[in-house]
């Protein structure tokens, strides 16, 4: 059997993040806990996964800090999509 490839964050936001009546139910990768996001966060944190995935995280952390700061919450989950990408690119550790 051959092992699976550990999840990038795009690929996290789609299969853990569920649309649920309109809202949303993101599963953190790094403290498996929930949260209930609007519609708005999610493309929030979608465009993050992309930008971390692309390599330019830091760039875009800068963007949304000149364009008026993180949606309340909102940076520490797109930090922990980062851990995705590292595990994926084989440099995360182990939890």
């Amino acid at each position: 059997m051959q092992p699976t490839s550990p999840l990038g964050p795009l690929a996290w936001i789609e299969r853990y993040c569920p649309s649920l009546d309109g809202q949303f139910l993101f599963l953190d990768p790094l403290r498996w806990d929930t949260h209930l996001l609007s519609a708005g966060a999610v493309i929030v944190l979608r465009e993050a996964a992309l930008a971390i995935e692309a390599g330019c995280f830091e760039a875009f952390r800068a963007e949304v800090a000149a364009n008026g700061g993180w949606p309340a919450g909102l940076e520490r989950l797109a930090v922990a999509l980062t851990a995705l990408a590292e595990r994926a690119a084989g440099t995360g550790t182990e939890a």
